[in-house]
Protein backbone atom coordinates (compact mmCIF):
# COMPACT_ATOMS: atom_id res chain seq x y z
CA UNK A 1 0.00 0.00 0.00
CA UNK A 2 2.84 2.39 0.83
CA UNK A 3 4.38 1.72 -2.59
CA UNK A 4 1.04 2.45 -4.25
CA UNK A 5 0.64 5.75 -2.40
CA UNK A 6 4.26 6.69 -3.08
CA UNK A 7 3.76 6.15 -6.82
CA UNK A 8 0.38 7.89 -6.92
CA UNK A 9 1.35 11.04 -5.03
CA UNK A 10 3.64 12.58 -7.71
CA UNK A 11 1.05 11.82 -10.40
CA UNK A 12 -1.73 13.45 -8.39
CA UNK A 13 0.45 16.48 -7.61
CA UNK A 14 1.22 16.80 -11.32
CA UNK A 15 -2.45 16.62 -12.28
CA UNK A 16 -3.44 19.14 -9.61
CA UNK A 17 -0.71 21.60 -10.51
CA UNK A 18 -1.27 21.23 -14.26
CA UNK A 19 -5.01 21.82 -13.84
CA UNK A 20 -4.42 24.85 -11.64
CA UNK A 21 -1.92 26.36 -14.09
CA UNK A 22 -4.22 25.62 -17.00
CA UNK A 23 -7.15 27.40 -15.37
CA UNK A 24 -5.01 30.42 -14.46
CA UNK A 25 -3.38 30.68 -17.89
CA UNK A 26 -6.61 30.18 -19.80
CA UNK A 27 -8.39 32.94 -17.90
CA UNK A 28 -5.42 35.28 -18.30
CA UNK A 29 -5.35 34.60 -22.05
CA UNK A 30 -9.11 35.17 -22.34
CA UNK A 31 -8.73 38.56 -20.67
CA UNK A 32 -5.85 39.39 -23.02
CA UNK A 33 -7.71 38.29 -26.16
CA UNK A 34 -11.29 39.20 -25.28
CA UNK A 35 -11.61 42.16 -27.69
CA UNK A 36 -10.03 40.52 -30.79
CA UNK A 37 -12.08 37.35 -30.23
CA UNK A 38 -15.30 39.32 -29.71
CA UNK A 39 -14.98 40.92 -33.15
CA UNK A 40 -16.23 37.79 -34.99
CA UNK A 41 -18.82 35.11 -34.30
CA UNK A 42 -16.16 32.41 -34.64
CA UNK A 43 -14.01 34.23 -32.12
CA UNK A 44 -16.93 34.49 -29.71
CA UNK A 45 -17.53 30.76 -29.96
CA UNK A 46 -13.84 30.13 -29.30
CA UNK A 47 -14.01 32.43 -26.27
CA UNK A 48 -16.91 30.39 -24.90
CA UNK A 49 -14.94 27.19 -25.43
CA UNK A 50 -11.99 28.66 -23.56
CA UNK A 51 -14.33 29.67 -20.73
CA UNK A 52 -15.57 26.07 -20.51
CA UNK A 53 -11.96 24.84 -20.51
CA UNK A 54 -11.00 27.12 -17.62
CA UNK A 55 -13.99 25.94 -15.56
CA UNK A 56 -13.11 22.33 -16.35
CA UNK A 57 -9.51 22.98 -15.24
CA UNK A 58 -10.71 24.44 -11.94
CA UNK A 59 -12.95 21.39 -11.35
CA UNK A 60 -10.01 19.09 -12.16
CA UNK A 61 -7.82 21.04 -9.73
CA UNK A 62 -10.48 20.69 -7.02
CA UNK A 63 -10.89 16.93 -7.49
CA UNK A 64 -7.17 16.19 -7.78
CA UNK A 65 -6.54 18.42 -4.75
CA UNK A 66 -8.99 16.34 -2.75
CA UNK A 67 -7.23 13.13 -3.81
CA UNK A 68 -3.86 14.70 -2.94
CA UNK A 69 -5.15 15.65 0.50
CA UNK A 70 -6.42 12.11 1.05
CA UNK A 71 -3.24 10.36 -0.11
CA UNK A 72 -0.92 12.78 1.72
CA UNK A 73 -2.67 12.21 5.04
CA UNK A 74 -2.39 8.45 4.73
CA UNK A 75 1.25 8.71 3.60
CA UNK A 76 2.19 10.89 6.58
CA UNK A 77 0.69 8.54 9.18
CA UNK A 78 1.18 5.25 7.33
CA UNK A 79 -2.54 4.52 7.61
CA UNK A 80 -4.70 2.53 5.17
CA UNK A 81 -6.49 4.46 2.45
CA UNK A 82 -9.84 4.36 4.24
CA UNK A 83 -8.45 5.94 7.43
CA UNK A 84 -10.46 8.98 8.55
CA UNK A 85 -7.96 9.67 11.34
CA UNK A 86 -5.20 10.50 8.87
CA UNK A 87 -7.40 13.05 7.11
CA UNK A 88 -8.38 14.67 10.42
CA UNK A 89 -4.76 14.90 11.55
CA UNK A 90 -3.63 16.40 8.23
CA UNK A 91 -6.40 19.01 8.42
CA UNK A 92 -4.76 20.40 11.58
CA UNK A 93 -1.37 20.94 9.90
CA UNK A 94 -0.32 24.01 7.94
CA UNK A 95 -0.18 21.89 4.80
CA UNK A 96 -3.75 20.73 5.31
CA UNK A 97 -5.02 24.21 6.16
CA UNK A 98 -3.34 25.67 3.07
CA UNK A 99 -4.73 23.00 0.77
CA UNK A 100 -8.23 23.51 2.19
CA UNK A 101 -7.86 27.28 1.74
CA UNK A 102 -6.91 26.69 -1.89
CA UNK A 103 -9.95 24.45 -2.29
CA UNK A 104 -12.18 27.23 -0.91
CA UNK A 105 -10.66 29.73 -3.34
CA UNK A 106 -11.21 27.33 -6.24
CA UNK A 107 -14.85 26.79 -5.31
CA UNK A 108 -15.43 30.54 -5.14
CA UNK A 109 -13.58 30.96 -8.45
CA UNK A 110 -15.80 28.35 -10.06
CA UNK A 111 -18.86 30.37 -9.09
CA UNK A 112 -17.35 33.63 -10.39
CA UNK A 113 -16.28 32.08 -13.71
CA UNK A 114 -19.93 31.46 -14.54
CA UNK A 115 -20.40 35.22 -14.74
CA UNK A 116 -18.92 37.84 -17.04
CA UNK A 117 -16.86 41.02 -16.89
CA UNK A 118 -15.82 41.98 -13.36
CA UNK A 119 -16.80 38.58 -11.91
CA UNK A 120 -14.39 36.77 -14.21
CA UNK A 121 -11.62 39.28 -13.42
CA UNK A 122 -12.10 38.63 -9.70
CA UNK A 123 -12.04 34.91 -10.47
CA UNK A 124 -8.67 35.36 -12.21
CA UNK A 125 -7.33 37.17 -9.14
CA UNK A 126 -8.51 34.33 -6.89
CA UNK A 127 -6.82 31.79 -9.16
CA UNK A 128 -3.61 33.81 -8.87
CA UNK A 129 -3.85 33.76 -5.06
CA UNK A 130 -4.49 30.00 -5.17
CA UNK A 131 -1.29 29.58 -7.21
CA UNK A 132 0.68 31.78 -4.81
CA UNK A 133 -0.27 29.43 -1.96
CA UNK A 134 2.03 26.81 -3.51
CA UNK A 135 4.86 28.31 -1.49
CA UNK A 136 3.21 26.92 1.66
CA UNK A 137 2.71 23.43 0.19
CA UNK A 138 6.19 22.46 -0.97
CA UNK A 139 9.71 22.44 0.42
CA UNK A 140 9.65 26.24 0.55
CA UNK A 141 7.28 26.08 3.52
CA UNK A 142 10.13 24.76 5.67
CA UNK A 143 12.53 27.56 4.69
CA UNK A 144 12.61 31.32 5.14
CA UNK A 145 9.72 33.62 4.09
CA UNK A 146 11.64 34.86 1.05
CA UNK A 147 11.95 31.35 -0.39
CA UNK A 148 8.30 30.62 0.39
CA UNK A 149 7.27 33.79 -1.45
CA UNK A 150 9.59 33.00 -4.35
CA UNK A 151 8.06 29.54 -4.77
CA UNK A 152 4.55 31.03 -4.85
CA UNK A 153 5.57 33.65 -7.43
CA UNK A 154 7.29 30.92 -9.45
CA UNK A 155 4.09 28.88 -9.73
CA UNK A 156 1.94 31.94 -10.48
CA UNK A 157 4.30 33.05 -13.27
CA UNK A 158 4.36 29.51 -14.67
CA UNK A 159 0.57 29.51 -14.75
CA UNK A 160 0.32 32.84 -16.56
CA UNK A 161 2.85 31.69 -19.19
CA UNK A 162 2.64 27.92 -19.57
CA UNK A 163 -1.05 27.71 -18.70
CA UNK A 164 -1.89 30.10 -21.55
CA UNK A 165 -0.12 28.05 -24.22
CA UNK A 166 -3.03 25.64 -24.90
CA UNK A 167 -5.29 28.67 -25.48
CA UNK A 168 -2.78 30.18 -27.90
CA UNK A 169 -2.60 26.80 -29.67
CA UNK A 170 -6.40 26.77 -29.99
CA UNK A 171 -6.27 30.21 -31.63
CA UNK A 172 -3.58 29.01 -34.06
CA UNK A 173 -5.74 26.06 -35.08
CA UNK A 174 -9.21 27.65 -35.08
CA UNK A 175 -8.51 31.36 -35.73
CA UNK A 176 -5.18 31.42 -37.62
CA UNK A 177 -5.74 34.98 -38.84
CA UNK A 178 -5.65 36.24 -35.24
CA UNK A 179 -2.70 34.08 -34.14
CA UNK A 180 0.21 36.45 -35.08
CA UNK A 181 -1.44 39.46 -33.45
CA UNK A 182 -2.30 37.56 -30.24
CA UNK A 183 1.19 36.03 -30.14
CA UNK A 184 2.67 39.55 -30.20
CA UNK A 185 0.21 40.71 -27.54
CA UNK A 186 1.15 37.72 -25.38
CA UNK A 187 4.91 38.46 -25.64
CA UNK A 188 5.15 41.16 -22.88
CA UNK A 189 3.29 38.91 -20.42
CA UNK A 190 5.47 35.94 -21.35
CA UNK A 191 8.65 38.02 -20.99
CA UNK A 192 7.60 39.25 -17.54
CA UNK A 193 6.84 35.68 -16.48
CA UNK A 194 10.22 34.47 -17.76
CA UNK A 195 12.01 37.14 -15.69
CA UNK A 196 10.05 36.15 -12.57
CA UNK A 197 10.69 32.44 -13.21
CA UNK A 198 14.44 33.02 -13.64
CA UNK A 199 14.74 35.20 -10.52
CA UNK A 200 12.72 32.86 -8.31
CA UNK A 201 14.63 29.84 -9.63
CA UNK A 202 17.88 31.39 -8.42
CA UNK A 203 16.35 31.97 -4.98
CA UNK A 204 15.08 28.39 -4.75
CA UNK A 205 18.40 27.00 -5.96
CA UNK A 206 20.27 28.82 -3.21
CA UNK A 207 17.82 27.74 -0.51
CA UNK A 208 17.11 24.12 -1.54
CA UNK A 209 20.25 23.03 -3.41
CA UNK A 210 22.89 25.33 -2.02
CA UNK A 211 26.01 24.21 -3.89
CA UNK A 212 27.40 22.64 -7.05
CA UNK A 213 27.80 19.20 -5.36
CA UNK A 214 24.16 19.37 -4.29
CA UNK A 215 23.16 20.12 -7.87
CA UNK A 216 25.27 17.41 -9.50
CA UNK A 217 25.36 14.74 -6.81
CA UNK A 218 21.79 14.36 -5.50
CA UNK A 219 18.52 13.13 -6.98
CA UNK A 220 16.94 16.50 -6.25
CA UNK A 221 19.74 18.32 -8.05
CA UNK A 222 19.53 16.07 -11.11
CA UNK A 223 15.79 16.70 -11.37
CA UNK A 224 16.53 20.42 -11.08
CA UNK A 225 19.00 20.11 -13.97
CA UNK A 226 16.29 18.41 -16.05
CA UNK A 227 13.91 21.24 -15.20
CA UNK A 228 16.51 23.86 -16.19
CA UNK A 229 17.14 22.06 -19.49
CA UNK A 230 13.41 21.96 -20.28
CA UNK A 231 13.13 25.62 -19.32
CA UNK A 232 15.94 26.43 -21.77
CA UNK A 233 14.04 24.59 -24.50
CA UNK A 234 10.95 26.64 -23.69
CA UNK A 235 12.91 29.88 -23.99
CA UNK A 236 14.29 28.85 -27.39
CA UNK A 237 10.82 28.02 -28.67
CA UNK A 238 9.39 31.26 -27.27
CA UNK A 239 12.09 33.24 -29.11
CA UNK A 240 11.44 31.27 -32.29
CA UNK A 241 7.71 32.02 -32.01
CA UNK A 242 8.30 35.73 -31.52
CA UNK A 243 10.99 36.33 -34.13
CA UNK A 244 10.31 33.66 -36.76
CA UNK A 245 7.03 31.79 -36.70
CA UNK A 246 4.71 34.68 -35.79
CA UNK A 247 6.11 37.02 -38.50
CA UNK A 248 6.01 34.15 -40.99
CA UNK A 249 2.37 33.42 -40.14
CA UNK A 250 1.53 37.12 -40.60
CA UNK A 251 3.10 37.30 -44.06
CA UNK A 252 2.06 33.88 -45.37
CA UNK A 253 -1.38 33.67 -43.77
CA UNK A 254 -0.64 30.15 -42.50
CA UNK A 255 -0.16 29.54 -38.77
CA UNK A 256 0.69 25.83 -39.05
CA UNK A 257 4.37 26.28 -38.14
CA UNK A 258 3.45 28.56 -35.23
CA UNK A 259 0.85 26.01 -34.07
CA UNK A 260 3.41 23.20 -34.13
CA UNK A 261 5.92 25.26 -32.17
CA UNK A 262 3.31 26.25 -29.56
CA UNK A 263 2.21 22.61 -29.26
CA UNK A 264 5.78 21.51 -28.57
CA UNK A 265 6.14 24.39 -26.11
CA UNK A 266 2.98 23.27 -24.29
CA UNK A 267 4.31 19.70 -24.16
CA UNK A 268 7.57 20.91 -22.62
CA UNK A 269 5.51 22.90 -20.14
CA UNK A 270 3.67 19.74 -19.04
CA UNK A 271 7.03 17.98 -18.69
CA UNK A 272 8.31 20.80 -16.46
CA UNK A 273 5.22 20.50 -14.26
CA UNK A 274 5.85 16.73 -14.02
CA UNK A 275 9.47 17.36 -12.94
CA UNK A 276 8.26 19.92 -10.39
CA UNK A 277 5.85 17.34 -8.96
CA UNK A 278 8.71 14.83 -8.73
CA UNK A 279 10.90 17.42 -6.98
CA UNK A 280 8.25 17.76 -4.26
CA UNK A 281 8.69 14.03 -3.52
CA UNK A 282 12.47 14.28 -3.07
CA UNK A 283 14.25 15.71 -0.03
CA UNK A 284 16.03 18.99 -0.88
CA UNK A 285 19.67 18.66 -1.86
CA UNK A 286 20.82 20.67 1.17
CA UNK A 287 19.58 17.80 3.38
CA UNK A 288 21.27 15.06 1.36
CA UNK A 289 24.87 13.85 1.20
CA UNK A 290 25.99 14.37 -2.41
CA UNK A 291 27.72 11.70 -4.47
CA UNK A 292 30.23 13.58 -6.64
CA UNK A 293 30.01 12.08 -10.14
CA UNK A 294 33.40 13.13 -11.55
CA UNK A 295 37.03 12.14 -11.03
CA UNK A 296 38.02 15.81 -10.60
CA UNK A 297 36.59 18.66 -8.52
CA UNK A 298 37.18 22.42 -8.50
CA UNK A 299 39.99 23.74 -6.33
CA UNK A 300 38.43 25.18 -3.15
CA UNK A 301 38.24 28.99 -3.09
CA UNK A 302 40.17 29.29 -6.35
CA UNK A 303 38.93 32.88 -6.67
CA UNK A 304 41.21 33.79 -3.73
CA UNK A 305 44.29 32.79 -5.76
CA UNK A 306 45.53 35.78 -7.79
CA UNK A 307 46.95 33.61 -10.60
CA UNK A 308 43.78 31.56 -11.03
CA UNK A 309 41.57 34.65 -10.71
CA UNK A 310 43.51 36.44 -13.43
CA UNK A 311 43.20 33.45 -15.76
CA UNK A 312 39.44 33.36 -15.30
CA UNK A 313 39.18 37.10 -15.90
CA UNK A 314 41.07 36.82 -19.19
CA UNK A 315 38.66 34.08 -20.27
CA UNK A 316 35.33 35.39 -18.99
CA UNK A 317 35.59 39.15 -19.53
CA UNK A 318 35.79 39.01 -23.38
CA UNK A 319 33.07 36.31 -23.44
CA UNK A 320 30.75 38.46 -21.31
CA UNK A 321 31.32 41.49 -23.53
CA UNK A 322 30.70 39.41 -26.66
CA UNK A 323 27.46 37.98 -25.28
CA UNK A 324 26.24 41.47 -24.37
CA UNK A 325 26.98 42.68 -27.89
CA UNK A 326 25.26 39.66 -29.46
CA UNK A 327 22.19 40.32 -27.30
CA UNK A 328 22.20 43.94 -28.48
CA UNK A 329 22.39 42.71 -32.08
CA UNK A 330 19.36 40.53 -31.50
CA UNK A 331 17.27 43.26 -29.88
CA UNK A 332 18.36 46.35 -31.82
CA UNK A 333 17.94 45.90 -35.54
CA UNK A 334 19.70 49.17 -36.46
CA UNK A 335 22.85 48.13 -34.60
CA UNK A 336 22.74 44.48 -35.64
CA UNK A 337 25.77 44.29 -37.92
CA UNK A 338 28.05 46.65 -35.93
CA UNK A 339 27.21 44.78 -32.72
CA UNK A 340 27.88 41.41 -34.36
CA UNK A 341 31.22 42.66 -35.64
CA UNK A 342 32.21 44.10 -32.26
CA UNK A 343 31.20 40.87 -30.52
CA UNK A 344 33.32 38.82 -32.90
CA UNK A 345 36.31 41.11 -32.25
CA UNK A 346 35.78 40.72 -28.48
CA UNK A 347 35.95 36.93 -28.82
CA UNK A 348 39.36 37.31 -30.46
CA UNK A 349 40.72 38.55 -27.12
CA UNK A 350 39.68 35.40 -25.25
CA UNK A 351 42.64 33.68 -23.53
CA UNK A 352 41.95 30.13 -22.40
CA UNK A 353 44.02 29.32 -19.28
CA UNK A 354 45.41 25.82 -18.58
CA UNK A 355 42.65 23.87 -16.90
CA UNK A 356 44.69 21.64 -14.61
CA UNK A 357 45.43 24.20 -11.84
CA UNK A 358 41.70 24.72 -11.37
CA UNK A 359 40.89 21.12 -10.44
CA UNK A 360 42.13 18.37 -8.14
CA UNK A 361 41.43 14.66 -7.90
CA UNK A 362 38.06 13.78 -6.37
CA UNK A 363 36.18 10.76 -5.03
CA UNK A 364 32.41 10.22 -4.79
CA UNK A 365 32.35 11.34 -1.14
CA UNK A 366 34.55 14.44 -1.63
CA UNK A 367 31.76 16.84 -0.67
CA UNK A 368 30.21 14.84 2.15
CA UNK A 369 30.51 16.24 5.64
CA UNK A 370 30.48 14.44 8.95
CA UNK A 371 26.97 13.96 10.35
CA UNK A 372 28.29 13.67 13.92
CA UNK A 373 28.62 17.40 14.57
CA UNK A 374 32.14 16.71 15.88
CA UNK A 375 30.48 15.72 19.15
CA UNK A 376 32.64 14.79 22.14
CA UNK A 377 30.94 11.40 22.36
CA UNK A 378 31.78 10.67 18.71
CA UNK A 379 35.41 11.68 19.34
CA UNK A 380 35.55 9.25 22.28
CA UNK A 381 34.25 6.43 20.06
CA UNK A 382 36.81 7.29 17.39
CA UNK A 383 39.64 7.39 19.94
CA UNK A 384 38.82 3.90 21.24
CA UNK A 385 38.67 2.46 17.73
CA UNK A 386 41.86 4.23 16.67
CA UNK A 387 43.83 2.91 19.66
CA UNK A 388 42.52 -0.60 19.01
CA UNK A 389 42.94 -0.88 15.23
CA UNK A 390 45.09 2.00 13.97
CA UNK A 391 47.65 2.96 16.62
CA UNK A 392 49.95 0.02 15.82
CA UNK A 393 50.78 1.70 12.51
CA UNK A 394 49.88 5.34 12.97
CA UNK A 395 50.91 5.66 16.61
CA UNK A 396 48.90 6.64 19.66
CA UNK A 397 49.17 10.31 18.71
CA UNK A 398 48.35 9.63 15.01
CA UNK A 399 51.77 10.89 13.86
CA UNK A 400 52.68 7.71 11.98
CA UNK A 401 55.16 6.35 14.56
CA UNK A 402 53.47 3.14 15.65
CA UNK A 403 55.47 0.03 16.56
CA UNK A 404 54.55 -1.74 13.31
CA UNK A 405 55.69 1.27 11.25
CA UNK A 406 59.36 0.61 12.13
CA UNK A 407 59.36 -2.57 10.03
CA UNK A 408 57.85 -0.88 6.98
CA UNK A 409 59.87 0.55 4.13
CA UNK A 410 57.48 3.47 3.87
CA UNK A 411 56.10 4.88 7.12
CA UNK A 412 52.42 5.62 7.46
CA UNK A 413 51.43 9.27 6.99
CA UNK A 414 51.23 11.71 9.87
CA UNK A 415 47.45 12.01 10.24
CA UNK A 416 47.75 15.09 12.42
CA UNK A 417 49.77 17.03 9.83
CA UNK A 418 48.05 19.90 8.01
CA UNK A 419 48.35 18.10 4.66
CA UNK A 420 46.19 15.23 5.93
CA UNK A 421 44.01 16.93 8.51
CA UNK A 422 43.20 19.73 6.09
CA UNK A 423 41.72 17.37 3.52
CA UNK A 424 37.93 17.33 3.09
CA UNK A 425 36.21 14.98 5.51
CA UNK A 426 34.58 13.08 2.66
CA UNK A 427 37.96 12.21 1.16
CA UNK A 428 39.26 10.97 4.49
CA UNK A 429 36.10 8.85 4.71
CA UNK A 430 36.81 7.35 1.27
CA UNK A 431 40.45 6.60 2.14
CA UNK A 432 39.45 4.77 5.35
CA UNK A 433 36.62 2.84 3.71
CA UNK A 434 38.43 1.84 0.50
CA UNK A 435 42.05 1.92 1.63
CA UNK A 436 44.94 4.14 0.62
CA UNK A 437 48.50 3.09 -0.23
CA UNK A 438 49.47 0.26 2.13
CA UNK A 439 46.39 0.72 4.29
CA UNK A 440 43.85 -2.01 3.44
CA UNK A 441 40.14 -1.33 2.83
CA UNK A 442 37.81 -1.32 5.85
CA UNK A 443 34.54 -2.33 4.27
CA UNK A 444 33.36 -3.93 7.51
CA UNK A 445 33.29 -0.59 9.35
CA UNK A 446 29.97 1.23 9.50
CA UNK A 447 29.65 4.80 8.27
CA UNK A 448 29.14 6.18 11.79
CA UNK A 449 32.31 4.48 13.02
CA UNK A 450 34.38 5.93 10.18
CA UNK A 451 33.06 9.43 10.85
CA UNK A 452 34.02 8.98 14.50
CA UNK A 453 37.56 8.08 13.42
CA UNK A 454 37.70 11.25 11.33
CA UNK A 455 36.53 13.29 14.32
CA UNK A 456 39.43 11.88 16.36
CA UNK A 457 41.90 12.69 13.56
CA UNK A 458 40.61 16.27 13.58
CA UNK A 459 41.12 16.38 17.34
CA UNK A 460 44.71 15.21 17.00
CA UNK A 461 45.30 17.90 14.38
CA UNK A 462 44.11 20.46 16.92
CA UNK A 463 46.48 19.01 19.52
CA UNK A 464 49.33 19.39 17.01
CA UNK A 465 48.97 23.19 16.94
CA UNK A 466 48.49 23.64 20.70
CA UNK A 467 51.24 25.46 22.60
CA UNK A 468 51.46 24.22 26.24
CA UNK A 469 53.63 27.19 27.22
CA UNK A 470 51.04 29.72 26.04
CA UNK A 471 47.98 27.49 26.57
CA UNK A 472 46.60 28.58 23.21
CA UNK A 473 46.29 27.33 19.63
CA UNK A 474 48.37 28.72 16.79
CA UNK A 475 45.62 28.01 14.24
CA UNK A 476 42.01 26.91 13.93
CA UNK A 477 41.17 24.09 16.35
CA UNK A 478 37.51 23.24 16.60
CA UNK A 479 35.76 22.96 19.94
CA UNK A 480 34.26 19.47 20.42
CA UNK A 481 30.50 19.57 20.28
CA UNK A 482 28.46 19.58 23.47
CA UNK A 483 25.09 20.71 24.80
CA UNK A 484 24.47 22.64 28.01
CA UNK A 485 20.95 23.38 29.27
CA UNK A 486 20.28 26.43 31.41
CA UNK A 487 17.55 26.73 34.02
CA UNK A 488 15.39 28.95 31.79
CA UNK A 489 15.49 26.44 28.94
CA UNK A 490 18.29 28.13 26.96
CA UNK A 491 20.50 25.66 25.10
CA UNK A 492 24.21 26.45 24.88
CA UNK A 493 26.39 24.93 22.13
CA UNK A 494 29.63 26.00 20.39
CA UNK A 495 29.48 27.91 17.13
CA UNK A 496 26.12 29.58 17.79
CA UNK A 497 27.39 33.12 17.26
CA UNK A 498 28.49 34.02 20.81
CA UNK A 499 31.76 33.35 22.67
CA UNK A 500 31.61 30.76 25.44
CA UNK A 501 33.47 30.15 28.70
CA UNK A 502 33.72 26.56 29.99
CA UNK A 503 34.71 25.47 33.49
CA UNK A 504 35.84 21.90 34.19
CA UNK A 505 36.06 20.18 37.55
CA UNK A 506 36.50 16.63 38.86
CA UNK A 507 35.35 15.05 42.10
CA UNK A 508 34.52 11.59 43.37
CA UNK A 509 31.55 11.40 41.00
CA UNK A 510 33.72 12.10 37.93
CA UNK A 511 34.16 15.05 35.59
CA UNK A 512 31.73 17.95 35.48
CA UNK A 513 31.55 20.98 33.20
CA UNK A 514 29.65 24.25 33.06
CA UNK A 515 29.21 26.69 30.18
CA UNK A 516 28.61 30.43 30.31
CA UNK A 517 27.54 32.67 27.44
CA UNK A 518 29.88 35.57 26.67
CA UNK A 519 31.38 35.63 30.14
CA UNK A 520 28.14 36.72 31.80
CA UNK A 521 24.95 35.20 33.14
CA UNK A 522 24.41 31.83 34.80
CA UNK A 523 26.68 28.83 34.38
CA UNK A 524 24.78 26.05 32.67
CA UNK A 525 25.63 22.37 33.31
CA UNK A 526 26.99 20.44 30.34
CA UNK A 527 25.24 17.19 29.49
CA UNK A 528 27.53 14.15 29.33
CA UNK A 529 30.68 16.03 30.46
CA UNK A 530 33.06 13.03 30.71
CA UNK A 531 33.83 12.63 26.96
CA UNK A 532 34.10 16.41 26.61
CA UNK A 533 36.65 16.59 29.45
CA UNK A 534 38.59 13.70 27.89
CA UNK A 535 38.63 15.41 24.49
CA UNK A 536 39.90 18.68 26.01
CA UNK A 537 42.58 16.77 27.91
CA UNK A 538 43.67 15.11 24.65
CA UNK A 539 43.78 18.31 22.64
CA UNK A 540 45.80 20.12 25.33
CA UNK A 541 48.20 17.18 25.90
CA UNK A 542 47.24 16.97 29.58
CA UNK A 543 46.19 14.22 31.93
CA UNK A 544 43.09 16.22 32.86
CA UNK A 545 40.98 18.81 31.11
CA UNK A 546 41.97 22.47 31.65
CA UNK A 547 40.16 24.30 34.40
CA UNK A 548 38.90 26.97 32.00
CA UNK A 549 38.52 27.13 28.19
CA UNK A 550 37.50 30.09 26.01
CA UNK A 551 35.69 29.49 22.70
CA UNK A 552 34.98 32.19 20.12
CA UNK A 553 31.64 32.94 18.44
CA UNK A 554 32.38 30.63 15.50
CA UNK A 555 33.18 27.61 17.65
CA UNK A 556 37.00 27.72 17.60
CA UNK A 557 39.15 27.02 20.67
CA UNK A 558 41.14 30.13 21.56
CA UNK A 559 42.56 29.95 25.08
CA UNK A 560 42.91 27.47 27.93
CA UNK A 561 43.87 27.89 31.59
CA UNK A 562 45.41 24.82 33.18
CA UNK A 563 44.38 25.66 36.73
CA UNK A 564 41.70 27.95 38.11
CA UNK A 565 44.41 29.93 39.89
CA UNK A 566 45.81 30.89 36.48
CA UNK A 567 42.47 32.37 35.37
CA UNK A 568 42.48 35.74 37.08
CA UNK A 569 39.24 37.61 36.46
CA UNK A 570 40.85 40.57 34.71
CA UNK A 571 42.95 38.28 32.53
CA UNK A 572 39.93 36.24 31.44
CA UNK A 573 37.99 39.44 30.73
CA UNK A 574 40.86 40.74 28.59
CA UNK A 575 41.07 37.48 26.62
CA UNK A 576 37.30 37.48 26.06
CA UNK A 577 37.42 41.05 24.79
CA UNK A 578 40.07 40.06 22.25
CA UNK A 579 38.07 37.00 21.19
CA UNK A 580 34.94 39.11 20.70
CA UNK A 581 36.91 41.60 18.64
CA UNK A 582 38.70 39.03 16.46
CA UNK A 583 36.86 35.73 16.06
CA UNK A 584 38.43 33.30 13.61
CA UNK A 585 36.80 33.25 10.20
CA UNK A 586 34.28 30.54 9.33
CA UNK A 587 31.97 28.56 11.55
CA UNK A 588 33.49 25.71 13.48
CA UNK A 589 30.45 23.63 12.75
CA UNK A 590 31.50 23.43 9.10
CA UNK A 591 35.17 22.65 9.58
Amino acid sequence: MEALIGAALPAVRWLHLAALLSGLGTEAFRLLACRPLAATSEGQRLSLRLASCSRFSVVAALLSGAVWFWLQGNAMLGQPLDSIQAICVLAETRFGETLMLRAGLLILTLVLLRGTGLARTVGLLLLTVAALLQGLLGHGAATDPWTTTALGLHVAAAGLWLGALPSLLAVCLLQPALAPMLARRFTPLGLACVIVLAATSVSQTQALIGSLPGLLGTAYGKLAIAKIALFGGLLLLACANRFRFAPKAETSGSASALALSVAIEAGLGLAIVAVAAALASEPPAIHERPIWPFALRPVPAFWDDAYLRDGLFRLLAPVAIALALFAAALLLRKLRWPALLAGTIALAFVQIPPWRPYVVAAVPTSFQGSPTGYAARSIATGRDLFQRDCASCHGVDARGRGPVAVAQSVWPPDLSAPLIAGRPSGELFWSIRHGSGRMPPNAQLGDAVIWSLIDFIRLRAGARIFSPSEMSWSGAARMPGFVARCVGGTIVAPGNGVPLTLWFDRDERGASAQAQIDGAGPRCPVEDPAPLAAALAEITASALAPALVLVDANGWLRRAFKAESDAAQDKVASELAEIRRRPLEGAGLHH
